[in-house]
């Protein structure tokens, strides 16, 4: 019994090992990636951030379904402040988020709807989070793993895996991250979310902020092998002013 709770022990010990060792070869991947991304000075310091996203809709057919363009304004410090205005259906859509409260405006007419906020709110932070890639991932709500090497669009690719948790500790959103071995640029991602995967591709990056933020991707709906299915969306981004 002593030999077999010996080896159950170092067997837990090389795993916890083996899991700190990808975490931290992980972690320095990103830090290569926020240097090739205008250095982390540069990510820390940033203030605020206007821009337009466009996005374009599709279904299994390739016909649009949508094509809205949101004007988005995010304060990063003293704190997270998010404001998002767009036209859609006819109406003037408004969302402030400010002081952890979202408002909901319809052709200035606050909405006190939960559900709208609620959505809205994801939706604020859903933007935040792919523009600001790879930033991002230094947060604290993430557990990191490197997951090796892959081609990708010809171009041999790291490989970081980034879970998340719900507050209850139940598992997530999945990312996976995938970083230019010669350039430690930000390639592009897969993401697994409820029961469905998708692999946004990185097309170009901007060149105003000095952080070569996303300025075209594309998302496909895939399996989870990363095989592509169809074309769901195409993401243009146009920076309007960066402090």
């Amino acid at each position: 019994m002593k030999r077999t709770a010996g080896r159950m022990l170092c067997s837990a010990l090389l795993l916890l090992l083996c899991a700190c060792a990808t975490e931290k070869k992980a972690t320095q991947i990103i830090l290569d990636a926020l240097e090739a991304h205008g250095g982390i000075e540069k990510w820390k310091n940033a203030k605020e951030l206007s821009y337009l996203k466009t996005t374009i809709l599709y279904d299994s057919l390739g016909n649009i379904e949508k094509k809205i363009t949101q004007k988005h304004k995010n304060t990063f410090m003293p704190f997270f402040t998010a404001e998002m205005h767009w036209e859609e259906d006819s109406i003037h859509k408004k969302v402030i988020f400010e002081g952890g409260k979202t408002s909901v405006y319809h052709n200035d007419v606050l909405q006190n709807n939960r559900t709208l906020e609620d959505n809205y709110y994801k939706s604020i932070i859903a933007a935040n989070y792919v523009l600001w890639q790879p930033y991002k991932l230094l947060d604290t709500d993430v557990s990191l793993s490197y997951e090796g090497q892959e081609n990708i669009d010809e171009k041999l690719a790291h490989i970081i895996k980034a879970s998340y948790s719900n507050d209850g500790g139940s598992a997530a959103n999945t990312w996976w991250y995938y970083f230019d071995v010669e350039t430690n640029r930000l390639l592009g991602n897969m993401v697994h979310h409820g029961k469905t995967y998708s692999y946004i591709e990185n097309i170009k990056y901007e060149n105003k902020t000095g952080l070569f933020l996303n300025a075209e991707r594309k998302s496909y709906m895939t399996d989870s092998l990363r095989n592509i299915k169809f074309l769901r969306a195409d993401y243009f981004y146009e920076i309007i002013s960066f402090k």
